[in-house]
């Protein structure tokens, strides 16, 4: 059982990670298929043989996930550029593993329609990033519009959930309000967490069949508009930074941006040596 407490805490870890999921972290802990197993058990009559495994990795995933977002916050707080573009050195990392397996689940190159979803996605984050007031949400004082954007925004980040590769908290990143969110977990802010929680759920109950039919019937543009939203991540972070934050810390932004890519490149290689 503590094995099992012990790989749900590093996943549980990497999900308050943007630019690393923990699909991808399961794969390497070698469970990932009997995650999705015990998962699948849980919507047939056999459910209770799949609590020995899902209760101890259940708890094991709230510990990890509680412990990174505690982490997370006090570096946004302190360290805030090198923070920022360490997760920009995961991402960076990460992209060629999403390209690769955009053309190994295809089984054939990118096309001409797949580089146009590519462009039309990192345009649509990057217009969103320039036109976006969404750092201007005050936790003391909700409107009405906050809370529909919000639940909008769990909505969204919940497709990652069946998305291969992609994490919640890189969708939050997208959208300008990873920093918010890690703020309101911290703080117990409940309208906010709510908020979010009922975007997650109705995201999760509504979207998970048209992700996993775009999967399956448009699998290379489905990838390619993964791509694009996470390059266009990139730009989304970069300019929530200043010049002035990047200068503070200029040598230790270089140095957590080269660990971030490291980091995924070691993950990357430990993924090949499991498949």
């Amino acid at each position: 059982m503590s094995q099992y407490i012990w790989r749900g805490v590093a996943v549980g870890m990497t999900e308050a990670v943007p630019g690393v999921s923990g699909s991808t972290v399961a794969m390497i802990l070698a469970i990932y298929e009997k995650l999705i197993y015990n998962l699948s058990l849980l919507s047939t009559k056999h459910r209770k043989e799949a609590l020995p495994f899902l209760v101890p990795f259940g708890v094991g995933m709230v510990v990890g996930f509680a412990l990174s977002i505690v982490t997370i916050h006090l570096l946004l707080t302190h360290f805030r550029a090198p923070t920022l573009i360490f997760f920009v050195g995961i991402i960076v990392g990460f992209l060629p593993v999403l390209w690769q397996e955009g053309v190994k689940q295809a089984k054939r190159d990118y096309r001409l329609i797949d580089y146009i979803v590519m462009i039309l996605f990192i345009t649509v984050v990057v217009v969103a990033s320039l036109f976006s007031d969404f750092n201007q949400i005050e936790l003391t004082a909700l409107a009405a519009n906050d809370v529909i954007f919000l639940m909008v925004a769990g909505f969204v980040a919940s497709t990652a959930l069946v998305l291969p590769g992609i994490s919640g908290a890189l969708m939050l990143t997208i959208l300008g309000i990873y920093e918010l969110a890690t703020a309101s977990l911290v703080q117990m802010h409940w309208p906010v967490i709510f908020s979010i929680g009922i975007g997650i759920i109705a995201g999760v109950l509504f979207m998970s069949r048209l992700i996993q039919y775009l999967l399956n019937h448009y699998t290379q543009s489905t990838y390619a508009a993964m791509v694009g939203l996470v390059a266009g991540s990139i730009f989304a972070i970069f300019n929530t930074l200043s010049w002035v934050e990047v200068e503070q810390h200029f040598i230790l932004s270089i140095v957590s941006g080269l660990l971030g890519f490291i980091v995924v490149s070691a993950m990357t290689r430990s993924m090949r040596g499991i498949r």
